[in-house]
């Protein structure tokens, strides 16, 4: 049985809470140099939770946190469960990020550098160590260089006390356990504290949470009848999609109606575009 997790409760390794506080571009940005080891000087754009379905038979991914810095495009995942498909999902998210941008008008010289990061609270390898760092090689020869810009950082955060950089290790434990021991661990561990604080925080989870349970209630039964109706495996994953789209089509309308946040907040929690929720908030005049 699919159970909705008090808000109480709620913590940054939390999807919704991720999300919410990664939302903030100087957290976003030092959250980034912290865990890349590098410097970003400004961030261009950020969209907690979206939704990106290029063509309209694909199967749709909603990133936990997207950003890009005007060079780069970052897509940052937690994990707290292994599904034993991290490999899987990374080559099919990078590829639909890519995609996203040439049906765009980019040309394939013009994609930009583009970062997956897992913070997963497991050993996706189960190799002990604290990241592992994944880019496209050839066998044959070592110093051959695919040069493709796309690079997979998976980190362990259970293996934070194998990190020698104390700002990177202190993050890493926060995100495993909840223990915020640096300054800046702090300041995100007093923001989710004040987000819970905040009651129009909390009726957004909750249409959040509904809303997730909704679809894959919805989408089972419609996949399921369509599957049996076409008898084949396909019409089970069409269902789906359709099922999907639709219920969140009506947790938008739901939202707007009773005016439960902003428009962006909207499509963070029911999944679908901002352009979409703004076309269902001029149909019904809000």
């Amino acid at each position: 049985m699919y159970k909705i997790k008090p808000f109480e409760k709620l913590t940054f390794h939390d999807d919704f809470m991720f999300g919410l506080i990664m939302q903030d571009k100087e957290i976003c940005r030092e959250a980034l140099e912290c865990l890349l080891g590098i410097r970003i000087d400004r961030l261009e754009y950020i969209e907690p939770q979206k939704t990106i379905v290029p063509v309209y038979t694909a199967h749709g991914i909603r990133l936990d946190v997207y950003v890009d810095d005007g060079k780069k495009v970052y897509d940052v995942e937690i994990q707290n469960r292994d599904e034993h498909d991290i490999g899987k999902r990374t080559r099919y998210y990078q590829g639909i990020m890519d995609t996203e941008a040439l049906l765009k008008g980019a040309d394939y010289d013009e994609l930009k550098e583009s970062i997956i990061i897992f913070l997963c609270r497991f050993d996706p390898f189960k190799k002990g160590i604290p990241w592992y760092t994944v880019r496209r090689t050839c066998l044959e020869e070592a110093d051959v260089s695919i040069d493709d810009g796309a690079v997979v950082k998976m980190f362990n955060c259970t293996a934070y006390d194998r990190v020698e950089n104390e700002s990177l290790r202190a993050f890493l434990k926060y995100v495993q356990n909840n223990n915020a021991e640096s300054d800046f661990t702090r300041r995100i561990s007093g923001m989710v504290e004040a987000q819970k604080e905040m009651e129009a925080t909390k009726k957004l989870y909750f249409s959040w949470s509904l809303h997730d349970h909704d679809v894959r209630k919805h989408g089972r039964e419609e996949g399921i009848r369509i599957g049996e109706k076409r008898g084949e495996k396909r019409g089970i994953a069409v269902g789906k999609e359709q099922g999907m789209n639709e219920k969140a089509v009506d947790s938008a309308r739901n939202m707007l109606s009773m005016k439960l946040g902003t428009h962006e907040q909207i499509a963070q929690a029911v999944g679908l575009p901002l352009e979409e929720i703004e076309e269902l908030a001029a149909e019904l005049k809000y």
